[in-house]
């Protein structure tokens, strides 16, 4: 329990409560009020005041309710302070729920304690102090140094959004969305791993050995799983779930249909087609799988954010090892999106391969690596060049 929540109840069960011969999950046992134990209480008055972990003496509901109350009359401007900070991003987010993804969700709340975090340390604590200049020192200071722009320009979106449903539920009473300056992103170009770097990956990816989780237990199959995100473009998420029998034989490869992880619920997913030669079908077919089902998702980790982080700090392990900088798994699905523009495929189809929604998006990040582009404009720059005679090659 955390102590920027609203005041909560809960109980603190003794080893000898019946509680614990009940099938309740260690969640559901703090919630369960029909014992003699007693009553704690944690979290935050309306006014901002932190009351720490502490028990109220009781271990009745009602009477433990009462001392809640007690607590919550004696804080400063109880009937005027009106809602808190915290109050408003859970409802937020709670309104949200049914229409952003897990990841998006998450990304929300790290955003809104970092938001709630830079305010308290400034004696904020409610909705109606908020003020502009509060707000753009927050986009400037109250976000991570090194956060690229990017992802710094999605959080102030995020922000944004926020604050449009704060004003139009009355938690504040003007619109400072309005007044806020905008952040517009900067794409910075994807750099690909090069091929010295890729076989020093995979290479080292077979010296994993031991631990306590799956990857680092069977390097082989982890091997096979960076390969599957280098030779398809998959995302590590969508890798991860990698389900071989929905394969389907093509005219010369394997067909991979899937809805990929990364999709906005309020919109109807579109599904991406990937492509396998025989021999990584065949290789990941007969690997050890980590699971009945599904050759890389294991254990009862129903968080697929939980595995991805996984592989991420296997390939950081990875890189530190083999010298190779910003490690990471995304770099290998930027280094299959290169290499197929560089082999001649058109912006639009990686567009197509790589599941963006627009190919607005794979020419924002990958314009660099187009080579028809380079091919076409040196042609025309050639052109205008003097030839020995004095003219230029377009005479």
């Amino acid at each position: 329990m955390r102590p920027n929540e609203a005041l909560t109840l809960y109980k603190r069960h003794a080893a000898s409560c019946t509680v614990l011969d009940k099938k309740l999950k260690p969640e559901a046992r703090r919630y369960f009020f029909d014992c003699p134990c007693p009553i704690w209480i944690v979290g935050r008055t309306p006014s901002g005041d932190i009351v720490p972990r502490q028990s109220t003496g009781e271990s009745d509901l009602r009477k433990a309710e009462a001392v809640r109350a007690t607590l919550i009359r004696q804080s400063k401007g109880d009937e005027t302070s009106g809602p808190t900070i915290a109050e408003c991003t859970k409802k937020f987010l709670d309104s949200q729920a049914q229409t952003l993804g897990v990841k998006t969700l998450g990304q929300y709340k790290l955003l809104f304690g970092r938001f709630q975090s830079f305010c308290e340390q400034r004696k904020v604590f409610h909705m109606h102090k908020l003020t502009v200049d509060l707000l753009e020192t927050f986009q400037t200071e109250g976000l991570p140094e090194g956060m690229i722009s990017t992802s710094r320009a999605t959080s102030i979106s995020k922000l944004r959004c926020f604050l449009k449903a704060a004003y139009r539920r009355e938690w504040i009473a003007e619109p400072m969305v309005q007044r806020l300056s905008t952040r517009a992103a900067v794409y910075e170009q994807k750099e690909p791993y090069s091929d010295a770097e890729v076989d020093l990956i995979m290479r080292e990816a077979l010296r994993l050995n031991g631990g306590t989780h799956a990857y680092a237990k069977h390097p082989a199959t982890f091997q096979l799983l960076l390969r599957l995100m280098l030779e398809t473009g998959m995302r590590v998420g969508d890798a991860i779930r990698f389900d071989p029998s929905l394969l389907m034989r093509g005219e010369v490869l394997w067909v991979y249909t899937f809805i990929p992880q990364k999709t906005k619920r309020s919109t109807q997913p579109k599904p991406i087609e990937a492509y396998l030669n025989d021999e990584l079908k065949t290789a990941i077919k007969s690997c050890q799988w980590l699971s009945a089902k599904r050759p890389f998702l294991y254990g009862d980790f129903k968080n697929e954010a939980y595995l991805a982080n996984e592989v991420y700090y296997r390939m950081q392990t990875i890189g530190e090892r083999c010298n190779v900088p910003d490690c990471r798994p995304h770099r290998l699905r930027d280094t299959f999106a290169v290499r197929k523009l560089l082999s001649g495929l058109s912006l639009d189809d990686v567009s197509r391969l790589l599941g963006h929604s627009s190919v607005k998006v794979t020419e924002a990040y990958y314009a660099k690596w187009v080579r028809s582009r380079k091919v076409r404009l040196e042609r025309l720059f050639a052109e205008t060049l003097p030839n020995a005679n004095g003219n230029s090659f377009r005479n």
